[in-house]
Parts: C-alpha cells; sequence; structure tokens
C-alpha cells in the first residue's frame, strides 16, 4: 500500500467517525449531492479544502449515487513557492487538479478597506464562472462545523445580528450553479488530527498580507481567532457550547425574535403588532434611489448595460470585479479589458445617458411608497426629497410616477454646497423648511446618510432595500427605526 492509499485508508479507517461519517452525514442531511450532479471542488491548498478533495473522492467511489467530480485551484496570485507546494500534495493525495488564474491578489492589495471580504467574494465568483464553464452546476467548498460556530458568534458580536453559514446556496449571479459545503458537520481539531497522524504540511493563509502571520488554523490574529478563542474558553466550563450554538439556529422561535427578516427579504419587528408603528413625522425628508425608487438595480447594471450597448457580452462575474470601484475607475478598468476606445470621460457620458433612459422608461416606485406618501399628505406632514442624483435623469422618472406633487421642493446633486455625508448637509435642508434639524424625519436605505442625518440631530427611519445588505446590521443598530417597507409605517 503505497502513501497515497495509507492516506485515504485513514479518512474511512483511523477517522471514520469523526471524519467520515460527519461528512456522509452532513451531506445526507441537508441534501448537498443528487443524482448527475457535476460538482467543482475548489481547492485552496488548505487542509480543509484537501480533505474535503479526498472525502469527495472516496464518496465517488463507494456511493450508489452517480456524479462527477472536477477539482479546481485557482491561483489568485500565489508566491511560486505556495503554487509549487499546492501542485506537490495534490500529486501526493491522488487529486487531478486544474489550475487557472486570476489577479485577485494585486486588486485586493490596492483596497484598504475590508480586504478579506473583497477577496473572497472576488475568488467566489471566479470560481463559480469557471466551474460553469466546464459544465458544473455546483461548487463544493471546504468551510466545517467550526467555520460555522465562529460565524454565528462573529455576526452577533461584530455585526450585530444572527446569520449563519448555510450548508448549501443558490447562486445569485450564475443561473443554475449552488454553492456546497460537505464538511460541515466535521469538526476542525478532528482535521488537525487527521493532517498530523498523516504528517502532512498544507498551505494556510497565502494571502500576501498574512501569509508570514498565519498559524495551523488559518487565522491570523484577527476578529476570527478571536472568536475562536472565546469558544474555546467557553467550552472549557460547558464542553457542548459549541453544539448548543450549532442547535440553536436550527431551531429559532421567531415569537421571541425582538425582529427578523423573512425569506422575501422583508423586516418584521416586534413592536409593529404590539404598539403600532413608527410614529408621524413633523417633516419628513425622503432618499430617492433604494428608499422610495426601486432604481439601485439600474446602476448595478449600468457596466454590464454598456458593455451590451458595445457589442459584448458581459461576463456573469463583471459585478464582483467592478464592486467597490467609483464610476471612473470601473470604466477606465472595463475599458482597458476590453481595449475599447475613447476617454473615460466620454465611457462616463454614454453610461449616464443609459441610466438617464432607465430612469425615463423603466424605474419604478418601491411597494406601498405613493400609500405612506398619500398618509402624510392627509396628515398635514411637509415632505422634501434630498437626493445625490442628478436632477436631470430624476425628473423625468418623477413626472411620470406622478409623484411630484408629494413635496415641498427638491434637493439633488450639486443643490447644496456640502453632500450628504455631511451632517451640515441636514441643518440646511432644516433651513429651507424655516425649522430646526431636531425636528426633521429623514428616510433613507444607505448607511453613510443615516450617520450623517443622526449626527446633525434629525430622527431616521431607515427603509430595507437588497442593495444595502452589507450595511443593514449597522444601519439596524445605528437607525430610531427600521422597516422593511413602507407598508410597516402605514396606519391600520
Amino acid at each position: 500500500m503505497d502513501r497515497t492509499q495509507q492516506i485515504e485508508r485513514s479518512i474511512i479507517k483511523k477517522f471514520r467517525k469523526p471524519i467520515w461519517n460527519r461528512f456522509v452525514g452532513g451531506i445526507k442531511d441537508y441534501h448537498l449531492i443528487e443524482e448527475g450532479d457535476r460538482i467543482a471542488v475548489c481547492i485552496s491548498g488548505g487542509k480543509d479544502s484537501m480533505l474535503l478533495a479526498k472525502c469527495m473522492q472516496e464518496l465517488q467511489r463507494h456511493s450508489y449515487l452517480q456524479f462527477e467530480l472536477k477539482f479546481l485551484v485557482m491561483d489568485p496570485g500565489y508566491s511560486p513557492a505556495n503554487r509549487r507546494r499546492i501542485e506537490e500534495n495534490a500529486a501526493l493525495l491522488g487529486i487531478p487538479v486544474t489550475i487557472f488564474e486570476s489577479e485577485i491578489f494585486e486588486v485586493v492589495e490596492e483596497i484598504a478597506e475590508s480586504p478579506c471580504y473583497l477577496c473572497a467574494r472576488m475568488r467566489r465568483g471566479h470560481l463559480y464562472k469557471y466551474a460553469q464553464e466546464l459544465g458544473c452546476n455546483k461548487i463544493a467548498l471546504g468551510h466545517h462545523f467550526d467555520d460555522m460556530i465562529e460565524t454565528v458568534m462573529m455576526s452577533m458580536l461584530y455585526s450585530a445580528e444572527i446569520k449563519t453559514m448555510m450548508p448549501k446556496l443558490k447562486s445569485k449571479n450564475f443561473e443554475g450553479m449552488e454553492l456546497i459545503r460537505p464538511l460541515y458537520l466535521v469538526r476542525e481539531r478532528d482535521i488537525l488530527a487527521w493532517v498530523r497522524y498523516n504528517e502532512l504540511s498544507f498551505l494556510q493563509c497565502a494571502c500576501r498580507r498574512t501569509e508570514q502571520r498565519s498559524d495551523l488554523t488559518g487565522t491570523d490574529g484577527g476578529r476570527r481567532a478571536a472568536t475562536k478563542a472565546l469558544i474555546a474558553k467557553l467550552r472549557e466550563e460547558n464542553p457542548q457550547v459549541d453544539v448548543n450554538i450549532f442547535r440553536s439556529v436550527h431551531d429559532l422561535n421567531l415569537k421571541t425574535v425582538i425582529g427578523y427578516t423573512d425569506l422575501a427579504g422583508k423586516y418584521h419587528h416586534f413592536l409593529d403588532a404590539y404598539e403600532g408603528r413608527c410614529g408621524r413625522p413633523e417633516y419628513a425628508v425622503f432618499d430617492l434611489d433604494g428608499t422610495l425608487l426601486d432604481s439601485l438595480w439600474v446602476w448595478k447594471g449600468a457596466a454590464a448595460a454598456w458593455l451590451v450597448s458595445k457589442g459584448i457580452a458581459p461576463p456573469g462575474d463583471l459585478e464582483d470585479r467592478l464592486r467597490g470601484l467609483t464610476v471612473p475607475q470601473a470604466i477606465g478598468q472595463v475599458q482597458r479589458e476590453y481595449g475599447l476606445p475613447g476617454t473615460v470621460e466620454e465611457g462616463v457620458a454614454e453610461i449616464c445617458a443609459l441610466v438617464a433612459r432607465d430612469y425615463a422608461e423603466k424605474v419604478q416606485l418601491k411597494p406601498f411608497a405613493r400609500d405612506y406618501l398619500d398618509q402624510l399628505r392627509r396628515q398635514g406632514v411637509p415632505c422634501c426629497l434630498a437626493t445625490a442624483s442628478e436632477e436631470s435623469y430624476i425628473l423625468p422618472a418623477l413626472e411620470r410616477l406622478g409623484i411630484l406633487p408629494y413635496f415641498q421642493f427638491i434637493v439633488s446633486r450639486g443643490s447644496l454646497p456640502v453632500a450628504k455625508g455631511d451632517p451640515e448637509y441636514y441643518r440646511l435642508l432644516a433651513g429651507r423648511f424655516s425649522t430646526t434639524a431636531d425636528r426633521l424625519t429623514v428616510f433613507e436605505d444607505s448607511l453613510y446618510a443615516i450617520r450623517s442625518a443622526k449626527a446633525a440631530g434629525c430622527r431616521t427611519v431607515a427603509l430595507y432595500d437588497k442593495a444595502a445588505e452589507g450595511e443593514r446590521s449597522r444601519i439596524k443598530v445605528l437607525c430610531d427605526y427600521f422597516a422593511g417597507g413602507f407598508d410597516a409605517l402605514l396606519e391600520g
């Protein structure tokens, strides 16, 4: 028996109960694999993804289900030594990997805020795209039980929400693709024991920022490491603490929850049914995009629409690749990538023309927005519209939708000497009403505007919009009232 066979045998013999049985159990419990699946097993080079690849190989050999496997390694800019180690480990373990390259490390290295989040999103987008090109309908990632528990704790401690790492997800950007996590029930301590038993050596975090600081668990001393240490400390007093966390997110009692978001994306608060709504404003200031209008999709798809206008089919991961860039930066990147003629300024003008057309012809009001404006009119509440958008393309939409008469005045881009991110913006708005900022109720969907409105002393009502999903937990903590939609603000 050669070394590869010995390593394989250890999974189903020595580590049958802690690894193999839990691996198979997770697949059965969450229906992760089905007949005819073509699964791309994504390998980063670390212990978790390498074990996942071996378990998937073993399952394919022994399962009654018929499914195909592809083993993908994306090189986001590894050092030559790290790439060589991945190739050597794959050969040792008998994993036939396909390696493709990207420049994600170079892109992320320029980003100061949340680089790890952006890197993970971009890597996943590339993996989805490449797997789909290979005819796969699923990608498998190596997240394990401890990753899930730590994610639950981190969401509560750092993001003010209860959110878990799901065992499987449908892709929002790649139609027909799913993400699965077959190691969902396998503990990290058992993975480490398997690595040591077989005297293996894998990559930890190979990122240029952290590869010199990571330990065997792949942590870098940040929030996840702190959370891992906290759970370990709690486990000393109660060995079942991680299991209890795990079970708690499998049986959530909505009757005892202050607020939650349903599957349709609508937010519910216990006070909505307990003691009424958010109260009547004295003066109402409405943001436009993402608050009154369902319009952020226009900007989200602007780059893709622009490429289509040039006769180019946009790639499925275009949104992820341009995330965090300004419109000029995005235009410049796309022009360079596709060799498009013209200046960045010309490209921006062309995109703005496409946006203006969509505003004039397609953009719609958010559900129940008109009903709430009617309610404020009956109550005699003065209203204004405060938007960072250009008046030239919002006015046609407002006229088409018939909501201009609801507002005493409109403040658009450049109307005031300061922008929405400055608290002075809301003090100036109050002056237009001949009142003070503390008497304004600001209806917004974005964190930065809610933050500056609060700093000016305004009362804030946050309206949920899926484009601000990543900011929702911070918005909910900061605002005075969070509503899933305008229907939550209507009187009985």
